[in-house]
């Protein structure tokens, strides 16, 4: 987990590095693999609490629903643009 937490980190680096030489379309398809992987992560790890009722996310999913929704956030800004 700790493993592919790093290379999350290593991937978003690299995605904010290049971006500044990128065209709308390649910052939006970086942003939607970006969301992907942080969106098949939660289902990964939080898929069976998301199944309870009434939802109480551990701090590790809660943490992951941010990102997810920070992700989504960031790629809805960049359709936008267009």
């Amino acid at each position: 987990m700790q493993r592919t937490a790093c290379l999350a980190t290593f991937g978003v680096v690299l995605t904010v590095a290049a971006s500044g030489c990128q065209s709308h379309e390649a910052k939006a398809t970086d942003l939607q693999k970006e969301y992907d992987h942080i969106n098949q992560q939660f289902a990964r790890d939080c898929s069976a609490e998301m199944s309870k009722l009434p939802q109480e996310l551990s701090p590790k999913c809660a943490d992951e629903s941010k990102k997810l929704k920070e992700a989504s956030d960031r790629l809805q800004a960049q359709h936008a643009k267009k």
